[in-house]
């Protein structure tokens, strides 16, 4: 359903550009959605809700000046019918001044979502995704701007000309609290679905921005197998230029299976191992990839790449890559989830490489019958000769070659194990004289 959508919204690009330029008008418009909805879900106390009957006090004050006027009544009873004014107020002063105090911020947010719903409710998408979120937001942006219209009324209080003369006469800030709190039960439900459909569709506008950006990608299949299978044509790394992207075909089916790729240094391995995590993630979120064909299976991606160290939490990198593979062994372990198809670049590196050989086979062993399948990177030679006897391990490699005292990389993925490697070259070309260990 949201590929359908998708096509849709780039088939309309002046649609998306003017929802686009209408959010960035506002410039606060993502700043109080918190705010907001903290807003909404806050009730009254019940004391004050009973108290809220007295906003109409001001129509007895009236009478008495009426009569005051006309010399039936002292004035005393004037200036009494309006000390219980203060009182009223002084009783809800902390509720007036909390909500006042985000009147300003609020009222931005407000204008903008008034408007972007108002585009929303207007657009004239008809795929099922969106014929779904259109049903729930009828009448939202009305809706917005008469809460919007009452929090500017209460900001109104900050002038002090206006509290003297009709703020306090008139019990002007409960009467605009009563009307925020008959909003609140009227709206506050289905404010939820509101802001998730102005979520929603900030993120299509994306996705079929991508879609209109990279007309030559194509539109993946989603295949519903139980287990991993992923089949790819000419497949690039989507944030690569065309005129610079070297692509590749792969196919992977099964679960429990490990595809360990080696190869000499900047020769691709990561690079590779990051394609085929954002396609998936970009054709699972059903917009285009960047491939002639491309199918996969529902698959929670998981990564371990480029793990830090931390001061704060006094940790190496090292530890940090074991707490991320221990979550990945919970996560395939997790029943009733899609499988995990896990990307581990430069396995172990942190370590020796006795520790390190020893600890990625464990670790292959231990998922190979585990809700998993996926990506192994190394520089371990051996890892890659142990894989070989098992049949769930495929040993795949970048390579790189040396041409006229130059390195070269062609950035193809062949099958096998690696057997050229460029450490030795690229320090000799960094002025280390390898030979002298001789």
């Amino acid at each position: 359903m949201r590929q359908e959508a998708s096509v849709e919204f780039k088939n309309h690009p002046q649609q998306r550009q003017t929802w686009e330029a209408t959010a960035l008008l506002h410039e606060h418009a993502a700043q109080q959605v918190g705010a907001f909805r903290v807003w909404a879900s806050e009730t009254l106390d019940e004391d004050l809700t009973k108290s809220l009957k007295w906003r109409f006090w001001p129509l007895v004050t009236l009478a008495i000046f009426v009569l005051y006027v006309a010399s039936i009544l002292p004035g005393w009873v004037v200036l009494l019918s309006l000390t219980w004014h203060a009182v009223l107020l002084k009783r809800f002063q902390p509720t007036i001044e909390s909500v006042a105090g985000r009147t300003t911020a609020l009222g931005f947010t407000l204008t903008a979502y008034s408007e972007l719903l108002e585009l929303a409710e207007k657009a004239p998408y008809a795929s099922r995704w969106w014929i779904q979120r259109k049903s729930m937001i009828d009448g939202s942006a009305r809706a917005l701007k008469e809460v919007g219209a009452l929090f500017e009324k209460l900001d109104y209080r900050n002038n002090v000309f206006f509290s003297l003369f009709v703020g306090i006469p008139s019990l002007w800030d409960l009467h605009c609290i009563a009307a925020l709190e008959k909003w609140k039960k009227t709206h506050h439900v289905r404010l939820t679905e509101w802001l998730d459909v102005l979520a929603d569709t900030e993120a299509m506008n994306s996705i079929s921005g991508h879609a209109f950006s990279y007309p030559q990608y194509c539109i993946p299949q989603v295949t519903w197998d139980n287990g991993v299978n992923i089949q790819a044509k000419n497949m690039g790394h989507p944030l690569i230029q065309p005129e610079k992207r070297i692509s590749n075909d792969f196919a992977m089916n099964g679960m429990g299976q490990t595809i360990l790729v080696t190869g000499s240094n900047m020769s691709g391995k990561s690079t590779f191992l990051r394609t085929i995590g954002l396609n998936i993630v970009l054709a699972q979120m059903g917009t285009v990839v960047s491939a002639n064909q491309f199918s996969c299976s529902p698959v929670r991606v998981f990564s371990s790449m480029r793990t830090q160290d931390s001061l704060e939490e006094n940790t190496s990198s090292f530890y940090a890559e074991l707490k991320r593979l221990r979550q990945l062994l919970e996560m395939a372990e997790e029943p009733h989830q899609a499988p995990v198809f896990y990307l581990l670049d430069e396995i172990l590196k942190g370590t020796n490489s006795a520790d390190r050989h020893r600890g990625a086979e464990a670790l292959i062993k231990q998922l190979h019958p585990k809700n998993s399948a996926g990506f192994v990177s190394t520089h371990d030679l051996e890892l890659g000769e142990w894989g070989a006897t098992e049949n769930y391990v495929h040993n795949f490699h970048f390579r790189s070659d040396m041409e006229n005292g130059k390195l070269h990389f062609d950035y193809k993925l062949h099958a096998g194990i690696c057997r050229s490697f460029n450490a030795s070259e690229l320090m000799r070309m960094m002025g280390i004289d390898m030979d002298s260990t001789k």
